[in-house]
């Protein structure tokens, strides 16, 4: 499979794309606030990023669980520099910066080149005037262009930004039979078994848990087929041991600026 571009070359991207800095974090829904404060990585860098930014610390405690009562309190006897603070701002503007342009501007979210990937890979298997599908993660916003003829659509979408645009697109693009799903309920999808006949879920792991095992039994019991696509070259790839364990076979697919990347396939019922 293509390596492509780095992480870091295609966060730094991102950044100069979407105009990104420090101040986007107060556009975060709380789903994703609380994500990225529980990032260990970044742990270090918040006191001193929060450093003279009550608004965005304001913005923290009204979206995520309490915080603790030391989270922005730096070390007694430390004395920031201005140089410092920015500092600490830009690296974790870059390291979240997918997450800042998705929420900042969705349109961009939408045409970034790895959300666009070969559709045939479905249209070989399934007759689409006779499918219904649920859709879910990254690429969601670009591939119900190509449900228009499709027996009906659900998108599973947890962010309310994304859902918003999700159905301006899809009036936008006249996809019929379109519903997007209340995010309030995610990761339990309010439909019946048999709801739907395929689900695409594109990189699974940016969906709002890091236990995806349950959100796959979640969406096996809507439908029985499911195809993951690891399209976003920003995430870590799959286990296949697990998901061979959980009964899929491996695929591949080509996704724009990447040439071939893995997918995952589970069929039940055609």
């Amino acid at each position: 499979m293509g390596a492509g571009p780095d992480r870091d070359q295609l966060l730094d991207r991102l950044v100069r794309l979407g105009h990104l800095d420090f101040d986007d974090f107060r556009l975060l829904e709380p789903l994703t606030v609380g994500r990225v404060l529980s990032d260990p990585a970044a742990q270090d860098d918040w006191p001193l990023a929060l450093n003279n930014t009550p608004h965005i610390l304001l913005h923290f405690r009204h979206s995520a669980a309490p915080l603790p009562s030391d989270f922005c309190t730096l070390p007694s006897a430390f004395v920031p520099f201005l140089s410092d603070t920015h500092s600490a701002q830009s690296r974790l503007t870059h390291r979240f910066a997918f997450e800042l342009l998705r929420e900042k501007s969705p349109p961009l979210y939408d045409a970034l080149p790895w959300h666009d990937w070969d559709f045939s890979i479905v249209a070989r298997r399934f007759k689409l005037w006779q499918t219904r599908l649920l859709l879910a993660g990254d690429g969601t916003t670009l591939t119900i262009a190509r449900c228009r003829k499709s027996a009906g659509v659900y998108v599973v979408e947890p962010l309310a930004v994304l859902a918003r645009y999700i159905e301006r697109k899809g009036e936008l693009e006249k996809v019929k039979r379109l519903h997007v799903l209340p995010s309030s309920l995610y990761p339990s999808i309010p439909l019946s078994p048999s709801s739907a006949d395929l689900a695409i879920i594109g990189s699974l792991p940016s969906l709002p848990t890091d236990n995806w095992q349950p959100l796959i039994r979640e969406f096996a019991r809507v439908c029985r087929n499911v195809l993951l696509v690891e399209n976003n070259p920003l995430l870590p790839p799959l286990d296949g041991s697990l998901l061979t364990t959980a009964g899929f076979k491996p695929d591949s697919v080509d996704v724009r600026s990447l040439g071939p990347r893995r997918s995952w396939w589970m069929l039940g019922r055609q």
